[in-house]
């Protein structure tokens, strides 16, 4: 078997929006999300804004022109509309990465060399970024990022507790990030959260990535997830370090709705609708 692709750690989870104002506005005001850089990429034709909530980057991405389909994002966004996108992973050589990743069977897309995508099918149903490339300004590359910068917020996240993943095809996540990448298995049990499911919680990287596989994949509000259109990425699932303020901030300050129903986690979400289609978990 070839070497194993090493992770150095998940560089940031893409949310596919329609305004990159309105979402940089709401993860500052929600999330207490510490904005450090802005781009254009005229390539794929979409503004981004590249953000901190404590200890994980998340980055709203847009389409300036979302009717013009010959963009590969714009094609993305009118697939699977406001809602995650995409998880990234940090390698030390994008070339080399997209070599082994194809000489395993992986299908990549939008391959610019330093960085691409890798697939869903190749990866369990999540659409996998790749790259080598620090992002611009990152403060953790410049090693003077502390994620207890978000400490005080009235939301009260301390950190990402993990990403969470749905999938219908649970062996193919675990092959390619166990065996093409170099992820390891922390727990694989029973769940009967929010519906029973098999649970893998793997560790990538600097980052806990769940994959969960309903029983009834057809079935419950697992099922209508993987019936839809989308990219694999159910939740981000954050620690709190106060319930009640939490859900004080959310809704009553912020007027955002809350719900238990459908969470994959022992804790509540505000409710994906009011979040520009992203689910976010709290515990």
């Amino acid at each position: 078997m070839a070497a194993r692709v090493p992770v150095s750690r998940v560089i940031h989870t893409i949310h596919a929006v329609a305004d990159i104002h309105a979402a940089r506005a709401l993860y500052q005001d929600a999330l207490g999300g510490l904005v450090f850089a802005e781009n254009y990429f005229p390539a794929e034709d979409r503004d981004a804004a590249l953000l901190y909530v404590t200890d994980h980057m998340v980055e709203p991405m847009a389409p300036r022109r979302a009717d013009d389909l010959t963009k590969p994002f714009a094609r993305q966004f009118a697939r699977i509309g406001q809602a995650f996108h995409s998880f990234e992973i940090k390698v030390a050589d994008g070339k080399a990465a997209s070599a082994a990743f194809r000489e395993a069977g992986c299908t990549v897309a939008a391959d610019y060399g330093v960085f691409f995508f890798v697939k869903p099918e190749s990866t369990g149903g999540v659409l996998l970024e790749v790259c080598e490339l620090p992002m611009p300004n990152d403060p953790w590359e410049r090693g003077n990022w502390d994620p207890s910068v978000g400490a005080g917020h009235h939301c009260t996240v301390t950190g990402l507790d993990h990403i969470g993943c749905v999938t219908a095809d649970i062996e193919t996540a675990l092959r390619f990030f166990t065996e093409v990448v170099d992820g390891e298995v922390l727990e694989d049990a029973r769940t009967e959260l929010p519906q029973p499911a098999r649970r893998v919680l793997l560790q990538v990287g600097d980052t806990r990535v769940a994959f969960v596989q309903p029983d009834d994949v057809a079935g419950g509000p697992l099922g209508a997830f993987l019936q839809s259109t989308q990219n694999g990425i159910y939740a981000l699932v954050w620690k709190i370090a106060d319930a009640g303020r939490a859900r004080a901030h959310f809704a009553d300050k912020l007027k955002l709705r809350l719900t238990g129903e459908g969470c994959i986690s022992s804790g509540f979400a505000i409710l994906p609708e009011d979040f520009l289609g992203a689910r976010h978990e709290f515990v």
